[in-house]
């Protein structure tokens, strides 16, 4: 344990934080989080109250503080992925998002005023880095995609670029969005860390001990939007049924294009193959995976930053199949890891579907080496020293100047 002068006080700052025990949103900045508190240092979390949720709650010997920006049944801003995705498509949302900056932007300056921590750790830059930047205290900016994808709006480039210039350290969740900020921000950016978000490895392994379904199973888990090409996983599945090939596809997820879906569903004849949930808590996950023989995520162009989903599949015993964009690359090494189908191409897709599918070997090869590669990279432990590191240089730096 560190000593009194060298513990460190740390303020994170996000829009995405779990509301209950399970809960996926934000899972990754608590288990940084809890990882840094349990180290001995001073944590302190600001997000977003939610429907139900206390104002002050205390776990993993970390405080978090949940600020009020509206009445509850307004208070529909935060936790829904990409905010200004989720913000655009409910009403209600967009309603409390001016009384939602101002209280986010209170609730910072408050918290630094009343915490003085030595490093604020602003989670997406928008809005946490937004609120950050005018703090007085060094901040580090982590990009988890969906602000990264903002940048490419103009308006939007223009703001962000004092937040990033302004900021201690840049890191981004993968290569790809690393990649991205420098491109985007060229004259503002140099360098940008890359930091992977921890997974609960233990939990998600757990999974392994499952017995796959009968018959094999191909599991989609995520959003139900167009980036993700769940009707290109649909095509495919129409071309392994016309070859004979016996399979369950199961979609797991929510979101705006499941009408669109279920249409194309019927018309490719697949209802009998097909079958529906909704999403399920965190600590069921691992079983989904378990049970399923391969996990695919086909997502479309530059939208997938990373693509956990793959990374909690192979800890599960699942074979994956990825497109190779964003960084899913990254996750699904071709041939080593996993299998990797063209984007937008449901006839490669259902070759890849199918290799895996009916040869056991390939998929035990595969997902061995995947777990190890996961194992390696995203574990908590590593993610929370990386971070200590990271605190611990802005310090330095401060004090030599």
């Amino acid at each position: 344990m560190p000593s009194p002068a060298e513990r460190l006080r740390i303020l994170i700052v996000t829009h995405n934080y779990p509301r209950f025990a399970g809960d996926p949103a934000g899972a990754f900045v608590a288990r940084i989080a809890e990882g840094i508190a349990a180290r001995g240092h001073e944590v302190q979390v600001i997000a977003p109250h939610t429907p139900g949720a206390a104002r002050v709650e205390h776990a993993g010997g970390v405080r978090l503080q949940r600020f009020r920006y509206a009445p509850e049944v307004f208070e529909r801003v935060a936790y829904t992925g990409g905010l200004h995705r989720g913000t655009l498509r409910s009403p209600l949302a967009a309603l409390a998002l001016p009384g939602f900056l101002l209280a986010f932007n209170r609730a910072v300056k408050r918290t630094v005023q009343r915490f003085r921590p030595h490093v604020i750790h602003a989670h997406w830059w928008f809005p946490a880095g937004w609120f950050a930047r005018n703090a007085g205290v060094p901040y580090v900016i982590t990009c988890h995609g969906s602000d990264v994808r903002l940048l490419e709006r103009p308006p939007l480039g223009k703001l962000a670029a004092p937040v990033f210039r302004r900021a201690a350290r840049i890191t981004a969740v993968s290569s790809f969005l690393a990649g991205d900020v420098k491109r985007l921000l060229p004259d503002v950016v140099r360098d940008v860390v890359v930091t992977p978000m921890p997974i609960d490895i233990t939990a998600f392994e757990a999974g392994a001990t499952q017995r796959k379904a009968a018959p094999p199973r191909i599991l989609y888990a995520g959003n139900l939007v167009p980036s993700k090409g769940v009707d290109v996983l649909l095509q495919a599945a129409a071309e392994l049924r016309h070859l004979g090939l016996e399979f369950q596809l199961k979609i797991l997820g929510e979101g705006p294009a499941e009408r669109a879906l279920r249409s194309l569903v019927s018309r490719l004849g697949l209802g009998s193959r097909v079958t529906w949930a909704r999403f399920v808590p965190q600590p069921e996950m691992p079983d989904e995976y378990g049970t399923s023989t391969v996990t695919v995520l086909p997502s479309r162009g530059r939208a997938e930053g990373l693509g956990l989903t793959l990374v909690e599949a192979l800890l599960a015993g699942s074979a994956v199949v990825g497109s190779p964009v964003g960084g899913i690359p990254e996750v699904v090494r071709h041939e080593e890891t996993g299998l990797l189908a063209r984007d937008g191409d449901p006839a490669d897709l259902a070759r890849q579907l199918h290799r895996l599918l009916t040869d056991p070997s390939l998929r035990d090869r595969l997902v061995r080496a995947g777990q190890e590669h996961v194992t390696r990279i995203y574990s908590a432990d590593l993610a929370v020293e990386r971070f200590l590191e990271i605190y611990q240089g802005i310090i330095d730096d401060r004090r030599q100047h």
